[in-house]
């Protein structure tokens, strides 16, 4: 369930204030579309540190030696993997970058809320050039005309209805990005990387402005989880296809159980 409470519209300005809004939405799709592969890809990274990392299938078979110090790295490059895509999926918003962050900030905005609310309905709407009422002819030309108007007033209804959740879930999504990007989770493990993992620094930049708290084990499988709601929605609504990361999980956490589970260590020294 997507939490927060619906974004409000400030007039401050963003990286894509000066992009007129058909253009804002035009590339609001394009980046959405690298948004899933890179997420679909994280999925498959998750999938398989649920073995790697965060189950004891595999370091349950390796005593202390020589062999486990060589397991650790391997275990700690696949940790911060997920991290590094992760945090990329959350950087900050920029022109040139394929993130949620820049997608949620081309959208957020009044009028382009109502645009992308409106292109819902287009499907069942009359007005549409690709839309076929589908009946069965009687043979009766007014009872088949009164069945095409019946038709037609319950697609355009039902458009109406799409627009309305449409609306309704942009605003919620957005308000939900916007709540995970002011998170203090997030700001940990964004540091966390920039700190430890992307460069090696005495200090970051954020703790130049305060202390930022060290991340806790399952942070990362937090922020994933709540990252799901917000991109199959905005996937949804920004580039009208239905998306279900669910079903991706699924076919990720299979293929890894086929490998990982079918792996056995013999240890030389």
């Amino acid at each position: 369930m997507l939490g927060g409470s619906p974004s409000r519209y400030a007039k401050g300005t963003t990286v894509f204030e000066n992009l007129a809004s058909q253009e804002r939405i035009d590339l609001a799709k394009t980046r959405m579309t690298k948004v899933v592969d890179h997420f679909l890809y994280l999925i498959e990274l998750h999938a398989n540190n649920s073995y790697a990392v965060y189950s004891p299938a595999l370091s349950s078979q390796i005593p202390k030696s020589y062999a486990a110090n060589a397991f650790f790295v391997f275990q700690r490059s696949m940790y911060q993997s997920e991290i590094i895509r992760l945090c990329a999926l959350w950087d900050r918003a920029e022109p040139e970058k394929e993130n949620i962050t820049s997608v949620i900030e081309l959208i957020d905005n009044e009028t382009i809320i109502r645009m992308l609310a409106a292109n819902a309905a287009l499907p069942w709407t009359t007005g549409n050039p690709g839309h076929i009422a589908v009946i069965n002819p009687t043979g009766d030309p007014q009872r088949d005309a009164k069945i095409m108007e019946a038709a037609r007033e319950s697609d355009e209804e039902f458009g109406i209805q799409a627009s309305k959740r449409a609306d309704w879930e942009l605003r919620h999504t957005i308000a939900a990005a916007r709540k995970i990007l002011q998170s203090e989770q997030l700001r940990s493990l964004m540091n966390a990387r920039d700190k430890h993992i992307a460069h090696s620094l005495t200090e970051t930049r954020r703790e130049r402005h305060g202390p930022i708290a060290p991340i806790k084990i399952g942070d990362e499988t937090d922020l994933f989880e709540r990252s799901i709601p917000i991109v199959e929605r905005l996937y949804c609504w920004v580039n009208g296809t239905s998306l279900s990361i669910r079903e991706s999980q699924r076919i990720d956490q299979d293929n890894a159980e086929a490998l990982w589970k079918g792996c056995t260590f013999s240890v030389l020294r």
